[in-house]
């Protein structure tokens, strides 16, 4: 099995779906938009079973803890929207940073 390396800068969007965690990851794409924001362009999307998703949480932020310096979250990414009676959270865009070192 070969590995194939895959460069993140950013979770664009964030969502639940039939039991499953989609984050849709992307890169800042060199370009800018009129306001100087970095635009950035989706490169995959990783899907984890809801089950699997604590651990694998509760394991990222531990490696972040030991590697990275504590970065500031900010509640102003959070997005709900309405499907039918249910209330669906929704993170949209720049809302986790990985620096690179």
């Amino acid at each position: 099995m070969t590995r194939k390396q895959i460069f993140i800068d950013d979770i664009l969007h964030a969502f639940e779906s039939e039991g499953n965690l989609h984050l849709v990851l992307g890169v800042v794409n060199g370009s800018v938009d009129e306001a100087g924001n970095d635009l950035r362009d989706v490169v995959t999307t990783l899907i984890v079973p809801n089950n699997r998703a604590s651990a694998i949480s509760e394991s990222l932020i531990k490696a972040l803890k030991v590697l990275l310096p504590v970065a500031d979250a900010t509640k102003n990414d959070m997005k709900i929207s309405t499907e039918s009676e249910k209330v669906k959270q929704e993170f949209l865009g720049q809302g986790v940073r990985f620096s690179a070192k």
